[in-house]
């Protein structure tokens, strides 16, 4: 039920207007001329304002203009029995959610005001959830560059919906902050949001951790298990690495997406759940459907909103901001004094290509920390290809030349550690194509990532 103020000098149209929408269970507030509606809004709180556009003393659109100078913006159907393309359009123009031509059908009425209701709704949810949002922007979405703003702003229209979306980026951007952005920001962050990297299971173990199994179903399924698709009913479910997810297993998946039911493993029940999914995947899904390795038709399923999040280079105002509040969380949970950054550290980690992204800029400065004894943290307490440093491209070159101021193993790590970073460059920071260049296998490679916490 929604408070509507009638604001028209015509008895009979304020009578039978406030009886057509009390009858669809609205409160209503009549007034006979703009000045007593504006009293009437200093002191209540109006939820819609139906007016009409020529009246006394004051017409509709100078009653709009003060509305909105005075109280702020109310959602506002303009009446008019001199409609003109004209006065529509300026009423439009200075913020009337639509206007309706006397004598008014009824029908047409109740569904404007239904839409300008459910529009406000939707206005008045974005704007808390951009509120919210910019609270915790120390904790989730941190960045001041075009493109961080223009993605919170995305996160905040498109997290009340149900809608699958698809999160991109390279590793380490920061996708399962986005992802944990629009469930809490969901009308679901009362439920779980549960979170699985597909790339971490083999094919077999990734059927039954999603969809379950039955007792009996293959080997040492001693009891029936819920698969996580049970688990997060009511909430959301969050696939990583979704491009890793078994080709065979995908038209499993896609009918979660457009039925909402599924099997566990070895059963026969259909099992129903109410669950959002979103994706991420720092690979390129629609090349894959070119190779044939993802299905064209769980793509557009995932792909409804695409959100991007892009590499650290690319928004390199962001940082300075970063830097400081990952120190400030990496002291405190350290126990130790919050270092300043030299002019010089900062220079370096600015110019620096980031391949590992936001991850790898939080690593850097937990190492630079663990080595800073003082109360600034200098260009020596970074990692070895930061001293002195300008963009780099393949790192050959840089190495070869590179003196030797360390003993012989830690001076090959600094070197191996370059030409991964470089190879991940060269890559676009697919692992399997930096593997390739590297010689090594993809295994390998995402072990020396950890080694080196690169990712």
């Amino acid at each position: 039920m929604a408070h509507i103020l009638i604001v028209d000098d015509e008895k009979n149209y304020r009578i039978v207007l406030g009886q057509l929408l009390e009858g669809a269970g609205h409160h209503v507030t009549r007034a006979d001329n703009p000045y007593a509606a504006l009293d009437i809004l200093s002191g209540e709180q109006i939820d819609l304002i139906i007016s009409d556009l020529k009246m006394p003393r004051m017409s509709g659109i100078d009653f709009l203009r003060h509305v909105n100078d005075e109280i702020g913006p109310v959602p506002f159907i303009m009446l008019t029995a001199y409609a003109t393309v004209q006065t529509a359009l300026q009423a439009m123009k200075i913020g009337a959610f639509d206007y309706l031509l006397k004598p008014f059908d009824n029908e047409e009425m109740l569904l404007t005001v239904d839409k300008a209701l459910d529009y406000s709704k939707l206005q008045n949810e974005n704007w808390l959830l951009r509120r919210e949002l910019e609270q915790n922007r120390d904790r989730t979405l941190v960045g001041n560059s075009p493109a961080m703003e223009s993605l919170r702003n995305q996160i905040a229209q498109v997290a009340p919906a149900k809608t699958s979306i698809l999160i991109t980026g390279e590793s380490g951007t920061g996708k399962e902050l986005v992802a944990q952005a629009l469930h809490r920001l969901s009308p679901r962050s009362n439920k779980a949001l549960v979170s699985i990297n597909c790339a971490a299971f083999a094919e077999n173990l990734l059927e039954s951790e999603l969809f379950g199994h039955e007792r009996g179903a293959f080997t040492g399924a001693l009891e029936r298990k819920k698969g996580l698709m049970e688990v997060s009913d009511g909430g959301t479910l969050f696939l990583d690495e979704i491009g890793e997810f078994p080709l065979n297993l995908q038209p499993k998946l896609l009918r979660v997406l457009q039925e909402k039911t599924f099997r566990r493993v070895g059963g026969t029940a259909e099992i129903s759940s109410d669950i959002r999914i979103i994706a991420a995947t720092h690979r390129n899904l629609e090349q894959m459907i070119t190779e044939g390795t993802f299905r064209e038709d769980l793509y557009y399923r995932l792909n409804v909103v695409s959100l991007h999040l892009p590499p650290l280079r690319h928004r390199r105002e962001d940082i300075p901001l970063l830097s400081q509040l990952f120190l400030e969380r990496l002291s405190r949970d350290m126990g130790c004094p919050l270092p300043q950054l030299s002019s010089q550290a900062q220079h370096d980690l600015y110019h620096y290509e980031w391949p590992g992204n936001v991850r790898e800029l939080q690593n850097i400065l937990e190492r630079g920390l663990l080595f800073c004894d003082g109360p600034t943290l200098e260009q020596n307490h970074l990692p070895q290809q930061f001293h002195s440093q300008a963009p780099h491209h393949n790192g050959c070159s840089e190495t070869a030349a590179m003196p030797l101021q360390q003993p012989l193993p830690e001076h090959l790590e600094t070197i191996e550690q370059k030409l991964i970073q470089a190879a991940l460059i060269d890559a676009r920071g697919v692992q399997a194509k930096a593997a390739e260049l590297l010689g090594i296998s993809r295994s390998n490679l995402q072990y020396k990532l950890k080694k080196y916490h690169l990712v």
